[in-house]
């Protein structure tokens, strides 16, 4: 270190060696004495802003696709497998992509080199809100490190499709009306090879669970003398159908505990008893809801079953495409025609998020409109 007066002040310099050009570079500090306090806080000072500039020199020399490398192995351990796989399958078609360069530096990329990635999407909105939020996680990590001063992917944003008929439409097709599980129900009773499949979609009707939440359930799970179902997980198949393990709930929000109506509890009653009857080691630890082998039934298996019992109906056929999903956003749309409040739904069928709920919630079911008729015929005017 090395001092230059000028003026009034004292210009504190020192060397450092810059590891990525070979140059012997100066930076400096600018103090009002040279006292030997001032002489130790000046070189306290040059240090660390030598540590600073070398440090950013090092860490934004990162590319994007070795930053996206390393944020992942470390956040892949903090999620479920199914998390695990959409995350993994979005970076591998950022990989493949023409539309974004993973050799590109991180300190040169800025929100318009993202958003023009991200309007390359052809994805339908949620989807495309997956790759940003990948790309945004992988960002923060790099703020977090130091790696960079600021998120590029804050400033962007995903273009949203606007509102139209056909919108209204998709969610209508979304959950099904009483009607119509009713039909579908009385399908599947009719044949004695359905009925096990039948109680299935039947208790998720009633319950609004997830498919993986229903197929993960275990005889502990039921508090049949509170008539209360612990809801603790999901069903992970990233090992195979016969490796099936169960795991955590998708969200925080989806680990909760509900109430049991009769009908939900004669379903259970029945599914365990006929299991205890065809399994010798039938336990408190086994799955309810199981299919000949005594392992969990497949998401596969139900919607191949509605697919072919919707079939079944000929003329009466539901016209909407049936999936195991459609019951839980049935059991949303039952309850909002029960008018029960939009929270206590949310915390029913464990969303965290109260998007999905308000539209539905808020798409006046088919009963409540004839309700609405009626009210204003009543009026006698």
């Amino acid at each position: 270190m090395w001092i230059e007066k000028r003026g009034k002040n004292f210009v504190f310099r020192e060397h450092y060696h810059d590891p990525y050009t070979d140059e012997r570079k100066t930076t400096s500090i600018t103090l009002t004495s040279q006292s030997n306090q001032a002489k130790k806080q000046a070189q306290k000072e040059l240090n660390e802003k030598i540590e600073r500039i070398l440090s950013t020199k090092k860490m934004s020399d990162h590319t994007l696709g070795e930053l996206i490398d390393e944020w992942w192995t470390m956040h892949e351990k903090t999620v479920r497998n199914n998390t695990k796989r959409n995350y993994s399958n979005v970076i591998k078609y950022m990989q493949r992509s023409d539309n974004i360069n993973l050799n590109s530096k991180i300190s040169k990329t800025d929100p318009q080199f993202f958003q023009r990635y991200l309007n390359s999407l052809q994805f339908s909105y949620s989807q495309n809100q997956k790759y940003k939020s990948v790309l945004k996680m992988a960002f923060d990590y790099a703020v977090s490190m130091g790696y960079l001063a600021d998120n590029p992917l804050v400033k962007t944003k995903i273009p949203k499709p606007p509102v139209t008929l056909e919108t209204y439409a998709r969610i209508e097709e979304s959950y099904l009306e009483k009607e119509e599980v009713d039909r579908l129900l009385k399908c599947y009773y009719s044949a004695h090879q359905s009925v096990r499949m039948g109680y299935l979609i039947e208790f998720m009707y009633l319950t609004g669970l997830r498919v993986g939440e229903a197929i993960s359930l275990k005889v502990h799970d039921y508090q049949k003398h509170s008539a209360q179902l612990n809801i603790h997980g999901t069903l992970d198949y990233s090992a195979g159908y016969k490796n099936a393990e169960k795991e955590m709930t998708k969200t925080n929000a989806s680990f909760r505990e509900i109430g049991l109506s009769k009908r939900a509890m004669f379903i259970l009653d029945q599914v365990i008893v006929e299991n205890e009857l065809k399994f010798d080691d039938y336990s408190q630890d086994s799955y309810i809801f199981v299919g000949k082998t005594g392992l969990p039934i497949q998401v596969n298996t139900v919607n191949n079953s509605l697919a072919y019992n919707n079939e079944k109906l000929g003329k009466q056929r539901i016209n909407k495409r049936l999936t195991s999903h459609i019951f839980r956003h049935s059991h949303i749309s039952l309850l909002a025609e029960l008018n029960v409040p939009i929270k206590a739904i949310m915390q029913r069928v464990g969303h965290a998020d109260e998007k999905t709920t308000l539209q539905i919630y808020t798409h006046v079911t088919e009963g409540q409109k004839t309700d609405v008729i009626e009210k204003l015929n009543n009026l006698g005017m």
